[in-house]
């Protein structure tokens, strides 16, 4: 099975961009949310360019067929 890389649906706080690099390398969110603080104190701001573009650049994890959205959840 070949690995990509998506912005995390279940793991995210603001675009699911450090969580999605998390659940690509197989490391703890937290970890890779320390190391972007890091890069972003060292850069000073240049890191918040770079956050910015991988969100946009970066697709979205696919839902999962068995994953039923909120909507369809709720009857009238």
């Amino acid at each position: 099975m070949e690995k990509k890389l998506y912005r995390s649906r279940k793991n995210k706080i603001i675009f699911g961009v450090c969580g999605g690099f998390a659940e690509y390398f197989n490391v703890d969110a937290t970890l890779v949310r320390i190391l972007f603080i890091i890069l972003l104190i060292a850069s000073v701001g240049t890191a918040v360019l770079l956050y910015l573009l991988l969100a946009l650049v970066m697709p979205e994890e696919p839902e999962e067929r068995g994953e039923i959205s909120g909507d369809e959840t709720q009857e009238e």
